[in-house]
């Protein structure tokens, strides 16, 4: 009975070895082949988001507004921050157009945004903010950051974008 576990206990470790090797030799081989393409397609992905401005509401209540678009669609999990440069008196507010980044609350400063299950592509989300000062002299600078990189605009009471 010895006499065949030993051979086989053998064999068995001489096969492992080998596939330690194998493994070994492909995790070397491959191990910077397979981690360049994760950084270039994260790379590309924060390229093919856009973020932008609009103005939305009717002629006589024209409101700033945010975009987020894509034509490659937004991965699941992407954030947002949308910061003002002077606080607000009460907590910020950020109205959806859509469920793909839903509706958020804030402190007076900021406000945290996601896709949860990411953004299709060709889909723009429009993003409202509300509750932020526009001061009479000086300027607040809103601000929309994170995947896609960041939009900014500076509001004043003579400076009104809508």
């Amino acid at each position: 009975m010895q006499m065949t576990k030993r051979p086989a206990s053998r064999r068995l470790l001489s096969a492992v070895g080998t596939l330690a090797v194998s493994a070994a030799t492909m995790l070397a081989g491959g191990g910077a082949a397979s981690a360049a393409p994760a950084s270039a397609s994260a790379t590309v992905g924060i390229q093919d988001a856009t973020l932008g401005r609009t103005c939305v509401g009717p002629a006589l209540n024209r409101k700033l507004a945010f975009t987020i678009t894509s034509t490659t669609g937004v991965p699941a999990g992407s954030t947002w921050k949308f910061t003002v440069s002077i606080t607000s008196w009460m907590g910020l507010q950020v109205s959806s157009d859509s469920s793909y980044v839903p509706s958020a609350s804030g402190t007076t400063q900021q406000v945290d945004l996601s896709a949860p299950s990411g953004i299709p592509a060709g889909v723009t989300v429009t993003l409202t903010p509300t509750n932020y000062l526009v001061p009479v002299s000086g300027s607040n600078t809103l601000t929309l950051s994170g995947y896609g990189g960041s939009t900014s605009v500076s509001l004043n009471n003579s400076n009104r974008p809508c």
